[in-house]
């Protein structure tokens, strides 16, 4: 059995440091995928720089940071324009407090406004935090997509995620991936009855920033393989590991136009960078039979 995985680089376009970073992993052949963020300051940049190079982009649809690509919202953002952000719009969907027609027009805007970019649709649309697998957002997401005949998105499921003891350092963020976890179990069947494509299995939500080793790495991506396999009678499985290499974004500039948060200005951006480049995964790949492919071939 065939087994492919797809290497998604995060936040491209989210700045100019975080696009070098980018760029490196896939010139040390990394990654092959990256998600494209719409309203950032290095959007642009992103994209020009992963002109004619082969790197496969896709939108990485964001409904809770920075501003809007191009509407205004009465809902959707605050009276300032800015999205609620991660826990405040999720907090507000699920208080009925947000008007589905402003979910599918900015969705509708954001790919169009890639199209436009990029010269072409996206090759896949995942979302930013996860926002595309919230309960209320999930059936919006898949029919638009359906409409512009895209057919690949991310579904976050991570086997065995509460046994990774190295997450429970950091409660909130374990509090927060089980949440994720959650989310995409409930829109799995959502995706499916639109026929919206997904990798056979997943990881990268326990291998984030210093989580990130080549031990953890290579052990997820095998049990996640062999996981699948059980469960799958075909010619071959595929795997989506999501990643976040890149530069650290001084915390004055870049990202949503008033600067970055810890996570894009943090060390760890280099460190996974340095850990998906390394000779030991590349190894690692060609002894167990994995090939590194694109969300073109899911």
């Amino acid at each position: 059995m065939k087994r492919l995985l797809v290497i998604t680089a995060d936040d491209f376009g989210f700045s100019t440091e975080r696009n070098k970073g980018v760029m490196e992993a896939f010139n040390n052949g990394a990654v092959k995928s990256a998600s494209l963020l719409l309203n950032c300051t290095g959007t642009v940049s992103g994209v020009e720089s992963a002109r004619n190079t082969g790197l496969t982009l896709g939108l990485h649809l964001n409904l809770t940071e920075g501003k809007p690509v191009r509407h205004k919202y009465k809902t959707l953002t605050s009276s300032d324009g800015i999205f609620h952000g991660m826990l405040g719009l999720r907090e507000a969907l699920d208080k009925g407090e947000i008007d589905s027609t402003e979910i599918k027009a900015e969705i509708d805007s954001q790919i169009k406004y890639y199209e436009e970019l990029v010269g072409e649709k996206p090759a896949y649309v995942d979302g930013h935090q996860h926002i595309h697998l919230h309960p209320v957002v999930a059936p919006i997401f898949a029919k638009i997509l359906s409409r512009y005949d895209i057919a690949v998105t991310r579904l976050p499921i991570e086997i065995n995620l509460s046994s990774k003891a190295w997450l429970k350092q950091d409660p909130k963020l374990f509090d927060k991936l089980l949440l994720f976890l959650k989310e995409a179990k409930f829109s799995m069947p959502v995706l499916q009855q639109n026929q919206i494509k997904t990798s056979t299995c997943f990881t990268g939500l326990s291998t984030m920033g210093n989580f990130m080793t080549i031990e953890r790495l290579q052990a997820n991506i095998l049990e996640a393989f062999e996981a699948a396999e059980q469960k799958h009678q075909s010619m071959a499985v595929s795997c989506e590991l999501m990643t976040h290499p890149g530069h650290p974004t001084p915390l004055h500039y870049g990202g949503f136009s008033w600067g970055t948060d810890d996570f894009g200005n943090s060390e760890d951006r280099v460190h996974e960078l340095q850990v998906l480049s390394s000779v030991d995964m590349k190894n690692f790949y060609r002894a167990h039979n994995i090939e590194l492919v694109t969300h073109r071939e899911l």
